[in-house]
């Protein structure tokens, strides 16, 4: 074939540019999947084809969605299975505790001493989940992230603003705040 453009299309000619369209077809066919419509489909079996096709994805998808709802809830219910189990024995220590006041209390101080387990008990099932308590010593930098300040007052011997008591402890989980501490802040008069 020559370079220069054609001016009259010949049966050669349209041949050969329809034989190569059907190669290009051919092997775009061949490179698809298996689910690929054979060429010698009518255009109502390539629908059907498709239209079947269709309905399987969409079955699948429909099946996958329902599966990723049961594995949710079912992680969901192993996570509050977990954390309530880890609690139980939190909560028979307080029964015994109660069961100490009935009548008269014989020694405060183990029964105080009891009451203090219970909370080490308590705390290191919320560490089991990853809470942790927040910082909130006397003379700790003021952090209203973490922090939730119910009184201010002006010190002379502050530099910046810093805890001076807690009233209420805070508590976090990873990088969220479950519940800020309340605490007292001293800050430089103004």
């Amino acid at each position: 074939m020559s370079n220069e453009p054609a001016t009259e299309d010949t049966p050669e000619t349209e041949d050969a540019v329809t034989e190569d369209a059907s190669s290009e077809e051919t092997s775009s066919e061949e490179t698809s999947s298996e689910d690929a419509a054979p060429a010698e489909q009518t255009p109502e079996e390539q629908v059907k084809d498709l239209y079947d096709r269709l309905q399987r994805v969409s079955a699948d998808y429909q099946n996958y969605q329902k599966r990723v709802q049961r594995d949710k809830a079912k992680w969901t219910q192993d996570s509050i299975r977990s954390l309530l189990t880890g609690l139980l024995p939190v909560m028979d220590n307080l029964d015994s505790a109660i069961a100490a006041f009935d009548g008269e209390v014989k020694d405060p101080e183990a029964l105080k001493k009891g009451v203090e387990m219970i909370r080490e008990g308590l705390t290191r099932q919320l560490g089991n989940f990853k809470v942790v308590r927040i910082q909130a010593e006397p003379g700790t930098p003021f952090d209203p992230d973490d922090h939730e300040a119910i009184m201010v007052q002006p010190a002379e011997d502050a530099t910046q603003r810093e805890v001076l008591f807690q009233a209420r402890a805070g508590y976090r989980l990873g990088d969220t705040v479950l519940r800020p501490a309340q605490v007292g802040v001293k800050q430089p008069p103004a």
